[in-house]
């Protein structure tokens, strides 16, 4: 199967030099805090690389989502112009070539889509085939969607198929699923302001301790039995997080 180079793999995500240094520094921050709040001693900076890694690899799953459902957006315009131009008469390759058209003043050239129908475009002028330009796509793209009518599209081009339909389908499905998932977005979107608050005021709370009453809390700090106890506060603390973000994690 051909792929271009620099071909784009949707699945995965490598942050950059400089949202690296965003990461860093969210990561020091984080680090600093905890070595203050729960340790009250330089040495709990040594889990800066730890806040490090997570937060680069939450950056990337965010990015990863965020560029997902770009691509899911884009290629339902793809198939709305795709099938729009097979009812005007159209072949599958030229109506192809329209949607390239199309996509372009949809997205501009920085569009997914834009660039992905091109490269197919490019394949066919070669003379590869569609479908096959098409699987690879859809394999790099980790969406189900796509795959399941990267295949559908596939197996009708080999022993004929109304192409129209197809289109006219997967576009159904996937506003179906957009719809959806915003609906959803709506509700949680309360749950996960009160997920935020709560996460924050045991922070706060230590916080104000310290501030305004630091030496009612000065026998955990300095001794091993209070490192212990503060170090299993702080993982009960991250457990917790954990949890609320795996109960408010709801996948359509």
């Amino acid at each position: 199967t051909r792929r271009r180079r620099g071909a784009v793999d949707y699945r995965k995500y490598r942050a950059g030099f400089v949202e690296k240094l965003a990461c860093a520094a969210v990561g020091a921050g984080a680090a600093g805090m905890a070595a203050w709040l729960f340790y009250r001693s330089v040495w709990g900076m040594l889990l800066f690389p730890a806040a490090y890694l997570v937060c680069v690899k939450k950056y990337c799953t965010l990015q990863k989502e965020k560029r997902k459902e770009q691509l899911l957006m884009e290629f339902k315009d793809a198939m709305q112009s795709a099938s729009a131009a097979l009812l005007a008469g159209y072949s599958v390759e030229n109506a192809w070539r329209e949607t390239e058209k199309e996509l372009l003043e949809l997205h501009g050239e920085k569009g997914f889509m834009a660039a992905e129908v091109r490269w197919m475009n490019e394949g066919v002028r070669m003379n590869e085939p569609l479908e096959r330009l098409l699987l690879s796509f859809a394999a790099r793209s980790g969406c189900e969607e796509i795959e399941s009518f990267a295949e559908v599209f596939a197996f009708a081009k080999r022993s004929g198929g109304d192409f129209v339909h197809i289109m006219q389908t997967t576009v159904q499905k996937l506003a179906g699923r957009i719809e959806v998932e915003r609906e959803v977005a709506t509700v949680l979107a309360g749950k996960r302001l009160e997920g935020r608050i709560m996460e924050i005021m045991p922070l706060a709370i230590l916080a104000y301790l310290q501030v305004a009453s630091g030496e009612f809390l000065d026998a955990l700090y300095g001794s091993a039995f209070g490192v212990a106890v503060m170090s299993i506060a702080f993982c009960c603390y991250l457990a917790a997080i954990k949890w609320s973000e795996h109960i408010l994690n709801i996948q359509i």
